[in-house]
């Protein structure tokens, strides 16, 4: 689930953060050593929870970055961590998911705060969909094409998730986790709940078993965005990826009508697959069917992130619409480009990426492959302003 609130929230002024905010914007100004790249910590740019984000500079080039700072209050939450930096390596190189570069870890002992903590670098982003669609919607709709774009755009990354072997499943997909790069594209960001577990109730199962997994959704999803197979496990149907089609479906509804088709995460609503199209509506009747596709009660009946794709690129051509050109339209609304926006979340380990170009036919080698060998090296030292080196906590 999201961690993190507005940026304008934390910047309102004084009285709007505690002393956890505090103690973290102390962080502003210093620099900190990531593999070996040195970075001054320009300003604190989102936080929520355990966790906090910066506007990073390479010292060297100039450049800027994300960097997310994790506090970890226990082994569990640990391994949860490290899981999520695998996902991002495994996923980065692709052109809409937020790239990785590395990430790095200190100890509980060796911590200021008391607390393991986990850095996590990746590029830096304009902002978030939602302040972009948000401040466009004040004076329009959006345009049929750009829905196109932006939904086609988020439907790719996904796409790249469910092609891993296993398929990686999002689990906690919404318009809040999607970002504009500086160069107008979509990217997907946080990856803290997804897995590659899938889940098949029947009737063996326990009632001790069905809380156990409804415990783990509370913990890694979003109420306006679960679905009925969710919200009601005795229906014995499979929770797999095919979760995130539901939740594709909810944001496509909302960048078409402005609202969720759940507001507030309804659980009858959503159990009995409850929403309504507007009738008068006749400027997002293209997406009609394919919203109806992607919100079936039965997961089993709803398109498969291929057959969505698919679709998409049949409506894209008959309206002679690039979905993978920038949104620009987006950005020229809200100030034009530029590299001072509000940011994604990641997380860190000394996992430095080598990607490279990525290659939409290249299979997923799998989560244990990216752990098998070398473990021991996964993450890398991190040096703060006093010099002291900082261990790593790797298992």
């Amino acid at each position: 689930m999201s961690l993190f609130q507005s940026a304008l929230d934390f910047l309102a002024g004084p009285g709007s953060t505690g002393a956890a905010s505090r103690d973290q914007n102390d962080f502003v100004g210093q620099i900190v050593e990531l593999g070996d790249m040195k970075l001054r910590i320009k300003r604190v740019i989102a936080e929520g929870g355990f966790a906090f984000v910066y506007e990073a500079q390479d010292l060297s080039g100039g450049k800027d970055y994300a960097l997310k700072r994790l506090l970890s209050y226990e082994e569990e939450k640990n391994k949860e961590i490290i899981q999520e930096i695998c996902f991002m390596k495994k996923l980065s190189g692709h052109p809409n998911v937020v790239q990785f570069c590395s990430a790095a870890s200190i100890s509980k002992e060796e911590s200021d705060t008391g607390q393991a903590e986990f850095l996590i670098l990746t590029e830096l982003c304009k902002g978030q969909l939602v302040d972009f669609v948000k401040r466009v919607e004040q004076r329009a709709p959006l345009s049929c094409d750009t829905v196109m774009k932006v939904f086609y755009q988020t439907c790719r990354a996904v796409q790249h998730m469910h092609k891993q072997k296993p398929p990686i499943i999002h689990r906690d997909l919404k318009i809040e986790n999607l970002l504009i790069s500086n160069q107008g594209t979509i990217k997907l960001c946080d990856f803290g709940s997804s897995t590659t577990v899938s889940h098949y109730p029947d009737f063996s199962w326990s009632a001790q078993k069905r809380s156990m997994v409804e415990d783990e959704i509370t913990r890694n999803t979003t109420p306006a965005y679960r679905t009925p197979e969710m919200i009601d496990l005795y229906s014995n149907y499979p929770i797999n990826e095919k979760q995130d089609i539901w939740a594709l479906g909810c944001i496509l509804y909302l960048l078409c009508f402005k609202q969720h088709p759940f507001e507030e995460g309804a659980k009858l609503q959503i159990v009995n697959g409850k929403y309504s199209i507007p009738q008068n509506d006749g400027k997002y009747n293209v997406y009609h069917d394919l919203i109806r596709a992607m919100l079936k009660v039965n997961p089993e009946e709803r398109l498969s992130i291929t057959e969505l794709v698919n679709q998409l690129q049949e409506i894209a051509a008959a309206r002679n619409v690039n979905p993978k050109s920038p949104v620009t339209e987006l950005l020229e609304q809200n100030g034009g480009f530029g590299n001072n926006g509000a940011q994604p979340s990641t997380h860190i380990h000394n996992v430095q990426n080598n990607a490279g170009v990525y290659d939409p036919d290249q299979a997923g080698s799998g989560l244990l492959d990216i752990l098998r060998g070398g473990t021991e090296r996964f993450l890398t030292n991190i040096k703060d302003t006093s010099s002291k080196v900082i261990q790593s906590v790797a298992r």
